[in-house]
């Protein structure tokens, strides 16, 4: 696992940095999917939705590497720290249905629509997006939320959709300015 400092980001982390746990791609990456490590579930000891907060980047990367079924491409800390996982040229399963063809980014934030995303998480994030779109071209309407993939309902409340991250603070239009800025 390797840890960059914003301004360290101009390569891809190699697959000599990550772990190898996804499979190889044998689709062309056209999207990246934001998440947010917080968010709803249900809750294993009495059935009844829950909202599991943020944690944090310590604790979201053990989880997300001891899951042989989970992968995330990127994560970053709400002071910026950037951190890789799966290589890109394998496939992370973050999001039903476009694991194969997404790069996926977890935000460490709550993902309910109160906690703030700070300035410097999110400089971060848009130049890992500038360095993705560089070198995969990606087009604006390929950067992805995860509510924006995932509909799918809570098991234990049929009302409550399962994925709501990144969530409602996450300032989708402005980060894709920033990205897509000349």
């Amino acid at each position: 696992m390797i840890v960059l400092a914003l301004t360290a980001l101009t390569v891809p982390a190699s697959d000599a940095e990550a772990r190898h746990t996804g499979n190889v791609r044998t689709q062309v990456i056209d999207m990246v999917v934001i998440h947010s490590t917080g968010g709803p579930t249900c809750d294993a000891g009495t059935g009844k939705p829950i909202w599991v907060g943020a944690g944090t980047l310590e604790e979201n990367m053990r989880k997300i590497e001891a899951d042989p079924k989970l992968g995330i491409h990127y994560m970053i800390d709400r002071d910026g720290t950037l951190r890789a996982s799966v290589p890109e040229d394998e496939v992370a399963n973050h999001v039903f249905h476009y694991s194969g063809r997404s790069i996926g980014i977890e935000l460490i934030n709550d993902g309910d629509g109160h906690d703030p995303f700070p300035e410097a998480q999110l400089a971060s994030l848009v130049k890992l997006l500038r360095d993705i779109k560089q070198r995969r071209g990606i087009a604006r309407d390929g950067i992805k939320r995860h509510s924006d993939l995932d509909h799918a309902l809570l098991s234990c409340d049929r009302t409550q959709r399962r994925k709501v991250d990144p969530g409602a603070a996450f300032p989708y239009e402005s980060i894709l300015d920033r990205v897509f800025q000349p």
